[in-house]
C-alpha cells in the first residue's frame, strides 16, 4: 500500500498521556487558560513537540508545510507501526496516473496498481434543521458543559 501526502499531515495518537483519550487529556481548564495567555507561537510549538513525541513526521516524510492548528489533524494510532512493518509505503504528491500504475512527483513510477482512492477533501453540506432542534442542542451543549465543569 502506498500513501500520497502532497502537502504532509499532522497525525497525532488517540490515547494520550498516562492513557487518558486525547480530548480528555488535552481539553481541561489548564489547557484553555494557558492557550488564552501565552502567544500562539509557544502554543503551537509545545503541540508540535508533543505530536512529534509520538512519532517524527520529518522521518516519515509526512511533515507538513502548515503549522498544527492551521487545518484539521489526523487522529491515527497505527500508522507509524505500518510504515514502520512496510505494508505502508509513503510517497510524494501524485504527478499523473498511468494506465497500469502511478508517477509520483519526484519521479518513480509503481505499476499494477489495484485501486487509487483519491481523499482530497470534504464536501461540506448544508442541512435543513428547524429551529426547535438547534435549541435542544444548544439546551444540551449548555447542560452538559455546566455538569462537567461542576
Amino acid at each position: 500500500m502506498f500513501l500520497s501526502v502532497r502537502n504532509g499531515a499532522w497525525f497525532v495518537r488517540r490515547v494520550w498521556d498516562n492513557g487518558l483519550p486525547l480530548d480528555l487529556a488535552i481539553l481541561t481548564r489548564f489547557t484553555n487558560y494557558l492557550v488564552h495567555l501565552l502567544p500562539s507561537s509557544v502554543i503551537c510549538r509545545q503541540f508540535r513537540r508533543q505530536a512529534n513525541a509520538y512519532f517524527d513526521h520529518e522521518l516519515y516524510a509526512l511533515q507538513p508545510d502548515h503549522e498544527l492548528f492551521a487545518s484539521s489533524v489526523v487522529t491515527n494510532d497505527d500508522l507509524p507501526s505500518r510504515i514502520l512493518s512496510g505494508s505502508v509505503h509513503v510517497r510524494p504528491g501524485v504527478a499523473s496516473l498511468t494506465s497500469t500504475g502511478v508517477r509520483f512527483t519526484d519521479g518513480n513510477e509503481v505499476d499494477d496498481i489495484a485501486a487509487v482512492i483519491c481523499a482530497t477533501g470534504a464536501l461540506l453540506l448544508q442541512l435543513q434543521i428547524n429551529e426547535s432542534f438547534v435549541a435542544f442542542v444548544v439546551i444540551l451543549k449548555y447542560l452538559l458543559t455546566w455538569r462537567y465543569y461542576n
